[in-house]
Formats: C-alpha cells, structure tokens, sequence
C-alpha cells in the first residue's frame, strides 16, 4: 500500500523526469513541498534542491538561448558582409578591366586616401595606330572589324604588360600607352621593348588570318621626358568625370610621330633614342616639322639587330 511519503517521492521523481525533458511546470507543486509545517524535513529538502536546480537548469537553457539567438545574428551579419565583400570583389574585377593599372597601383597603397593629383614625372609614351582604319572599317562589317581590333589588341595587351606599360586611352584604332620607372633608361627602353614585340606580333597575327583578311599594318611613334601625369576632372551639368593620364608636350609629341611612322615603322624622338643607345638598332636621325610644334623634331627608326 502506497503510504503519504511514498506519494511524495513520487511527485519528486516525476518533477525530477519532466526537468530533465525540459519542462519547468513543476516550480509551484515543489514549492509546495518545502513547507516543512506540512511536510517532513527530507522532503522538504529534496523539494527545495530540485526547486534551485530547476531555476539554475533554466537560467543556463535561458543563457544558451540568448547566445544561440546573438550567434544567429552574429551569422546573418557576416553573411550579409561576405556577400557585401563579394560584390565588392565582382565590381573591383570588372573595374579593373577600365582602370589604368597605375591608378589601381596608387589605391591600393593607400586606399584611404589615394594620391590621385599631378605631378611632374620623366616617362615614355607610346602611340599606336592601325593605318588605314577607317577605310578598312568602311569595306568590313562591324563585327569584322570588332574581331580584329580585339584580336590584335588582346595580343599587344600581353606585351605591354610585360614590358611594365600602361594602357591609358584607347580609339578605334589605336592606343596611348605609358610606361613609368624611375630611371628614364628603363622606361625609355621598356617602351621600345615593347613596340618591338608589337612589331612582331603583328607580323605573326597577319600571317595566321591571311586566309580570311588583309594583313594590319600597325604604326608607333614614342618620345620621353617630363610630362604632367594625374588625374583630371571635368565638371558638367550630368555630374563629374575623372580621367587619370599624362598631359604635356611629351604626349602630344609622341602622338605627331606616330601620325608620322609609314609601313609598321617604329619611331623614337632624340628624347628617347638618348636613352637606348647600343641596346636596339637606330636608322640615321630624320627632322620633322611636327604640326603646331614650334621646334623641329629629330626622330629616327627603331630596327631589328
């Protein structure tokens, strides 16, 4: 027969099963139980231990719960930011394919506060030009001449990247091209490496699409010196526009030589040749009265040794 503290102990047990299910319904009934006027002191003892380990179970569940919502928050949060990153990396890519690699340089040495302003440098510019353009886009179809602009282009692209240039403006037919170093004779001869490869690559290029099109003939003119490079903005009406490039005497001389080089010729000013003496083969300098240059301009031809 079931006596009175049989029935108590029952009550402890079944509190004691529902706790450890997580249910904490059970805090009033061993409340109950504590009275010791009514009950005996070992069950009013067990009662008040199970009633503090029922508080204490459910603090730490209610602990946990409060740490499992802020590490839920905590995880939406970095996967809004890795995706914020991601975009950003996506933009930065494609962005990369329209910034001039001397600019993405300067940002990312300090991509706080990038030193985007002029300054006087000593570089070698490049011109390159596709002759005869205009009449060959005339009697080619568009998506023709899109095939062999990107076709050479993507070609010459390599070249100059490895010989430390910088595409800076492009046209339909043709290129303007830095090359920046410290040392004039490095950047002089950089340019000059690299027109040299362009030259050749042409020849490769024309040689592998005889079959379907006309051989290209690709002119370059370059000159060195000091020239004022940054960038430069233009305020309108529809908003501002940067643009990040060098300005001067020397890039304008540079683009009049190249107007100048006939048949894949390769031409240099004096302003470069003095700095690539007995590294590459030189024609007998040529002067040429350059439009709207006051003074005449001594060039000479780049040639294979």
């Amino acid at each position: 027969m079931e006596t009175g503290s049989d029935k108590l102990f029952k009550i402890l047990r079944n509190s004691a099963k529902k706790v450890s299910m997580g249910a904490y319904d059970e805090t009033d009934s061993l409340m109950e139980l504590t009275n010791t006027d009514k009950y005996p002191p070992m069950v009013a003892e067990l009662a008040e231990a199970f009633g503090m380990m029922i508080v204490k179970v459910e603090s730490r569940e209610y602990n946990l719960e409060q740490l499992l919502y802020k590490l839920q928050k905590k995880n939406r949060e970095l996967e809004e930011t890795l995706a914020r990153v991601q975009l950003l990396e996506s933009i930065e890519t494609h962005l990369k394919k329209f910034v001039p690699k001397s600019v993405q340089d300067l940002i990312s040495s300090n991509p706080e506060n990038p030193d985007l302003n002029k300054h006087e440098k000593n570089i070698s510019v490049l011109f390159l030009d596709i002759a005869g353009y205009t009449k060959m886009s005339e009697t080619t179809s568009r998506d023709k001449m899109n095939y062999l602009v990107e076709t050479y282009f993507s070609e010459f692209l390599n070249i100059i990247v490895e010989n430390k240039g910088d595409i800076n403006e492009t046209a339909g037919d043709g290129l303007m091209i830095l090359f920046q170093a410290d040392d004039p004779t490095i950047h002089a001869f950089n340019a000059v490496s690299a027109a040299m490869g362009i030259q050749k690559r042409t020849a490769l290029i024309n040689d592998s699409l005889k079959e379907k099109f006309s051989p290209v003939t690709v002119n370059m003119g370059i000159n060195s010196g000091i020239a004022s490079v940054g960038s430069t903005r233009f305020k309108g009406i529809a908003g501002d526009r940067w643009t990040y490039t060098a300005s001067g005497a020397v890039t304008n001389v540079a683009a009049r030589v190249c107007s100048f080089a006939k048949n894949g010729q390769i031409l240099v000013t004096s302003m470069t040749s003095q700095h690539i003496q007995n590294r590459v083969s030189l024609s007998d300098p040529t002067v040429l009265q350059l439009k709207n240059v006051s003074q005449a301009i001594s060039v000479q031809e780049v040639w294979w040794n």
